[in-house]
């Protein structure tokens, strides 16, 4: 998460124009207070240009004013999450905030110190991109502490969304965007309805779907959902489907009306569900482990020893029974597990393993290793392989609805005042 603004790296560098100042903002006002704390014009106008720079959108008045309640709200959560990170002993020290940059330019082949001053350059204030990463840096560090131990997520629940994702292949199933008006009490269904129609009928001529749905979501008149998830064919309502499968990508649909709102959805793509072959990805392992000489200058002696010991070792049964009289009886038969959490080094003596061979000794920061390929069971592979990428996304799911939750939680026990 913390690397989110790599995002905009690419964006920037293509920018000529550089972002002026614009002489009339007070930029020492106050524009709103967060239990007591001040958030400043000076705070939200370095946003912008930081926003508007890596976005690479027009720096006019209609782009900002657009842009400001967003990013006012922004502000007011990062400044909420700073107050819960002081409240925790939370702490980001400045050392943090120049590896991130650093690890930035490495990824985007920037030399030390060219990220900031290429946004300078274009009129970001030196601040902005520090202050930005130390917030995403707070909260990765409060999505550790706080959100992620609450989340729980049973054999049950991954057993079902792994049916489902077995029953599901070869059908249809789509990404889509969605604008949605509420009914209530100050808008009645039939004024909301003429609201739609009317929203489509721009949406048509001026093909600007996004630019629509951006704005509603700021000015608060309706919700802009993104679903960055595929949908299945069978978790939609029959009118959304029939919708969908008349349109093609990046056309919008008649308007859907339920009992309490009215949608407008665009098709952003469509496919036939393949299940993905995730089997080479696992491998069931077993291990022996022996602790590092203390005078290291006697590794290739015992690196030697370990060769001796192991050699004759031809299966994951008989190397668990070895970790009773040899090693630091610290090795076992692990199973199933996926190689994406396994050292490097670990992967490239696997690559050319055989199966229920010792592999040769291998040097880690905390001891010497020998592994073994218990088996290569393609079927039994595949389902662990699956399970994990279900309970990936079922964990990823509950993150995101958790964290919406903490935050609004946050917002709802704080005293916050808006003077924009």
């Amino acid at each position: 998460m913390i690397f989110k603004s790599v995002l905009f790296i690419l964006s920037f560098i293509l920018l000529n124009t550089k972002i002026c100042i614009p002489q009339e903002i007070e930029l020492i006002k106050i524009i709103a207070i967060v239990n007591d704390e001040p958030i400043t014009a000076t705070d939200l106008y370095e946003r912008l240009q930081l926003t508007i720079v890596s976005s690479n959108l027009p720096n006019d008045p209609e782009t900002r004013q657009n842009l400001s309640g967003q990013i006012l709200q922004t502000l007011i959560n990062e400044k909420l999450q700073q107050q819960e990170a002081d409240r925790l002993n939370i702490i980001i020290n400045e050392n943090e905030i120049n590896r991130t940059i650093r690890n930035i330019e490495i990824n985007n082949n920037l030399n030390e110190g060219q990220l900031i001053e290429t946004l300078s350059e274009r009129g970001v204030p030196k601040n902005a991109l520090k202050n930005n990463l130390k917030a995403n840096l707070i909260n990765e560090k409060l999505l550790q502490r706080i959100i992620k131990p609450k989340i729980i997520i049973n054999n049950d629940e991954v057993n079902n969304e792994y049916k489902n994702l077995i029953m599901n292949e070869g059908k249809t199933e789509f990404k889509v965007s969605e604008i949605l008006l509420n009914f209530n009490d100050l808008s009645s269904k039939e004024e909301t309805i003429l609201v739609a129609k009317e929203l489509r009928n721009q949406i048509i001529k001026n093909n600007n779907f996004y630019e629509i749905a951006n704005q509603i979501n700021i000015n608060g008149t309706g919700k802009y959902i993104r679903n960055n998830e595929w949908v299945i064919s069978t978790n939609l309502n029959e009118k959304l489907f029939d919708n969908l499968n008349k349109i093609q990508k990046n056309e919008i649909t008649e308007l859907i009306i339920t009992n309490s709102s009215v949608s407008i959805y665009q098709l952003d793509d469509k496919r036939t569900n393949s299940i993905p072959d995730l089997s080479n990805s696992i491998v069931n392992l077993a291990f022996i482990s022996f602790d590092l000489p203390i005078n290291m200058n006697r590794i290739n002696e015992a690196i030697s020893k370990i060769k001796n010991q192991t050699t004759n070792i031809s299966t994951c049964t008989e190397m668990y029974e070895s970790t009773k009289e040899i090693g630091n009886k610290k090795g076992k038969i692990l199973g199933r597990t996926s190689k994406n959490g396994l050292p490097n080094n670990f992967l490239i003596e696997l690559e050319n393993l055989d199966e229920k061979t010792p592999s040769k000794p291998i040097i880690a920061d905390d001891g010497i290793y020998v592994l073994m390929i218990c088996d290569f069971n393609k079927e039994l592979n595949q389902e662990y392989a699956l399970k994990e990428y279900v309970k990936k996304k079922l964990q990823n799911r509950s993150i995101v609805t958790l964290q919406n939750r903490y935050l609004l939680d946050l917002n709802r026990k704080a005293l916050i005042d808006i003077r924009l």
